[in-house]
């Protein structure tokens, strides 16, 4: 898992929240898919192995161990 969000000054900072993303084994992809669904394109992304910031409480709750199909693909 590593920590993913929008970059400084593509949102606004309450929308800069650290979501969660499975690290692909391969080259980055075009998007990071968090786990609580939201796309980040790559080009405005940061990514960290560590949480920077305010968590997501939509992908925390992930964590829990209940999983949405949709989102395994």
């Amino acid at each position: 898992m590593v920590a993913v969000r929008f970059a400084a000054g593509v949102v606004a900072e309450s929308r800069r929240q650290a979501h969660l993303a499975t690290q692909p084994e391969g080259p980055f992809p075009a998007a990071w898919r968090t786990l609580c669904g939201i796309q980040i394109p790559s080009y405005v992304a940061e990514v960290s192995e560590q949480p920077n910031g305010m968590p997501c409480v939509r992908c925390m709750s992930r964590l829990s161990g209940q999983s949405d199909p949709e989102l395994q693909q």
